[in-house]
């Protein structure tokens, strides 16, 4: 049977109470890596149950416009472009909005913004996306005996960029104006994800570095970047949020 990684069994507390982290980029990097090829088939199959579900829910609420649609031999046509990301007839589309032929304005009339066609078309989309895009494939014995395991890969999964961005950072260095005579040195951390103290979801962080009294060299080059680079990670480690 396979088992959680050790590596990963004994972080997943830091991660569910915004422990500090203790890990590092390449390491990570490779027992990701590493838990996914090993247990592939166990997390594709737990991939197509949790997608199955994600469009049953969907298909209760599509996302839909309705458009009149000339026609030059017949009654005009009431088209829905649906947002969809689902797979139809076992592939991914490009395109992120999908046309159905709902009916025609003889049988709706031109009120396309009515309760009634709005409800038939929530209708006729439901059940021609239920032919279209049938089930994926799942192995409901390996799904349960697995479950612990998966739901452990997808948390981990869905922090990895976060992840990935408090362990090999993004930043750039700004000298920043201050009440005193000297200037701020300040790394700005490309971010985007929840961070303590501040609203939403932040472009970029600033962490303080020193002042440009007490640091002579050119923050500008790529060599001060890889001085300070420890400490901007250590400040990450510091202030997890998950």
């Amino acid at each position: 049977m396979i088992q959680i990684p050790t590596y990963f069994r004994r972080r997943l507390n830091q991660i569910l109470n915004s422990q500090r982290l203790e890990w590092d980029y390449e390491t990570f990097i490779q027992e990701y890596n590493s838990f996914h090829n090993n247990c592939k088939e166990v997390i594709d199959n737990f991939d197509n149950h949790k997608l199955n579900i994600e469009k049953n829910n969907y298909l209760e609420n599509p996302h839909f416009t309705l458009h009149i649609v000339k026609n030059r031999n017949t009654y005009d046509s009431v088209i829905a472009q649906v947002k969809w990301k689902f797979p139809i007839q076992n592939k991914i589309k490009k395109l992120k909005y999908h046309p159905i032929f709902i009916g025609t304005t003889k049988q709706l009339g031109l009120d396309i913004e009515s309760q009634s066609v709005l409800l038939a078309s929530k209708e006729t989309i439901k059940d021609y996306f239920n032919e279209k895009s049938l089930p994926l494939p799942v192995d409901y014995n390996m799904l349960n005996e697995y479950m612990e395991l998966t739901e452990a890969f997808d948390l981990i999964r869905s922090k990895k960029d976060e992840i990935l961005a408090r362990l090999n950072p993004e930043f750039y260095v700004s000298k920043n104006k201050t009440k005193s005579n000297y200037k701020a040195i300040v790394a700005n951390i490309k971010w985007g994800f929840p961070y303590p103290g501040r609203s939403g979801c932040p472009r970029y962080i600033p962490f303080y570095i020193g002042s440009e009294k007490d640091i002579t060299d050119d923050v500008k080059t790529d060599k001060f970047k890889l001085i300070v680079k420890p400490k901007v990670i250590e400040y990450l480690k510091l202030n997890s949020y998950f």
